[in-house]
């Protein structure tokens, strides 16, 4: 009797003891967010990382075309990093990016290699349609190719952050069509190429107002760094277009759906 009594009170401590346990699982760890503690093991020759902000989405803009977006929890965009033979913007040390979108195939906007980690890569026609990275939607929209026929094929993309949306147009060479249009939908911020010369500064503005956007950040404009690409200058945007202008003193800003202006208005960054 006693030895059965010892033999139940051992399958109940191990009974306990599996309670305790906690249940194995296969959701992935959530991200966690940027801090400057960091930056503790960043190469000492390294740039320093755009860091994640509570409640709001960390918008770098490293010149050219190059976007860089970290999410409040730190998930990590690269949009068309520039390679470094076509322009002579610096492109940041030992910068790591979580999942690479690039909108055409084009020395200056598809340099995915410059960037460090193990991010997914989203290129061009490869990446039309509903795709998903790091637990962001994202949508990659077809455009129409240069009339002339010289042009490849270039893709554009949204995607939400921190619930705002966001749109980077890529080498748009037309106004947007009827079916376009449908595809995007409406947009918080959109990444203007405003120097690019397919389009007027008045189809820029057609193009923002089609999509809704609150914020339009030029971008991809004539600097002394765009080397011999042709392309017009932000003065010349600036001076043409008909929608109110707020000037940064960086090329670093932080966005929030709280802090979207009530009307449409052009953010622009200082040029890197």
């Amino acid at each position: 009797m006693r030895l059965y009594s010892v033999f139940l009170f051992i399958l109940f401590s191990l009974g306990q003891t599996f309670a305790q346990t906690p249940p194995a699982t296969n959701v992935p760890p959530r991200a966690l967010p940027l801090s400057p503690s960091d930056q503790t093991n960043v190469a000492p020759d390294s740039d320093s990382m755009p860091l994640a902000v509570p409640g709001g989405v960390n918008v770098h803009w490293y010149g050219h075309g190059f976007i860089y977006l970290t999410s409040s929890v730190g998930v990590r965009a690269a949009i068309d990093p520039f390679g470094p033979n076509t322009v002579h913007y610096k492109f940041p040390n030992h910068l790591t990016s979580d999942f690479i979108l690039v909108s055409h195939e084009a020395e200056d906007h598809g340099a995915s290699d410059q960037l460090f980690g193990s991010p997914l890569i989203f290129r061009s026609v490869t990446a039309v349609g509903l795709n998903r990275a790091n637990g962001i939607p994202f949508h990659g929209i077809a455009l129409q190719r240069d009339p002339s026929g010289t042009g490849g094929a270039s893709t554009a993309f949204t995607l939400s952050f921190d619930g705002v949306s966001f749109c980077y147009i890529g080498q748009i060479n037309q106004p947007l069509l009827e079916e376009e249009k449908r595809q995007f939908g409406h947009v918080d911020v959109l990444f203007l190429p405003v120097g690019l010369t397919t389009l007027s500064v008045s189809d820029f503005n057609q193009v923002a107002q089609d999509l809704g956007a609150r914020v339009i950040i030029p971008i991809n404009y004539k600097t002394e760094k765009s080397g011999d690409l042709p392309l017009r200058s932000l003065d010349e945007y600036l001076s043409a277009t008909k929608l109110p202008i707020r000037k940064f003193d960086s090329d670093e800003l932080v966005i929030s759906r709280g802090m979207l202006p009530t009307e449409p208005t052009v953010y622009v960054l200082k040029s890197p």
